[in-house]
């Protein structure tokens, strides 16, 4: 048999480079598709602390714009985004000793606060982030949105003539009392809210210039959470 000329030879191998150049294409094509993949999943699954991370920005920033020095904001990890307001500012109380009704020149803080919270439209993250929401709930789980007031007392006993049988009480009205004000002038859903009372058991220790213990914490909160039983995950 004839040897092939080399260009004959040449040009039957071509084809071989062609297919061998398609194929790592192909494969170089996959592996972005997997490196893709595997990003949107750890983004999606991280969605929850971006959000609060977006969160706390905006709400230091308006801290900031509006000198507001008596608001204590702070970054609490998974309990969430973090705001108190004091027992007293200035010459202005929050509520009167042993009662659970806010006091009306009191009003103003409570409402910048709410304010605030209202300009963050946690009520329109589903909506805006549908995408990822959709994503979520095919693995079974989802986002879950939760404002949750806490209420926190001195350690000073109640009167006999109270209407509360201790602290404890006492600070749970008072967290229920911010609750319907929020619910009130806000646009987020009841569904949103949730409150506690801890009396006396969590004391302040380490933030100076504000009520060691009696206050209103506030804890804007984004959790995923497992779809069939709504355990955090």
């Amino acid at each position: 048999m004839a040897k092939l000329s080399l260009s004959a030879e040449r040009a039957s191998n071509s084809w071989k480079v062609t297919y061998s150049d398609l194929l790592t294409g192909l494969l170089a094509f996959f592996l972005l598709l997997i490196i893709k993949a595997e990003e949107d999943a750890k983004t999606t699954f991280k969605f929850a602390d971006q959000m609060k991370d977006v969160i706390y920005s905006k709400i230091v920033k308006e801290k900031q714009a509006r000198g507001l020095d008596w608001l204590y904001v702070e970054h609490a990890g998974p309990k969430g985004i973090k705001l108190l307001i004091p027992s007293e500012i200035g010459d202005r109380t929050f509520f009167q000793s042993g009662d659970d009704q806010i006091v009306i020149n009191f009003i103003f803080y409570l409402q910048t606060v709410a304010n605030i919270v209202a300009d963050l439209e946690l009520e329109k993250i589903p909506i805006r982030h549908a995408d990822v929401f959709r994503k979520l709930q095919a693995t079974g789980k989802t986002v879950k949105i939760n404002v949750r007031i806490e209420g926190h007392s001195d350690a000073v006993p109640l009167g006999r003539s109270s209407r509360f049988r201790d602290n404890w009480d006492l600070s749970t009205a008072r967290a229920h009392q911010v609750m319907q004000f929020f619910m009130s002038q806000t646009p987020l859903p009841d569904s949103y809210f949730s409150v506690s009372g801890y009396g006396p058991f969590h004391p302040l220790i380490d933030i100076r210039s504000i009520d060691e213990n009696r206050r209103v914490e506030i804890y804007l909160d984004i959790q995923m959470i497992d779809l069939e039983n709504g355990r955090h995950v």
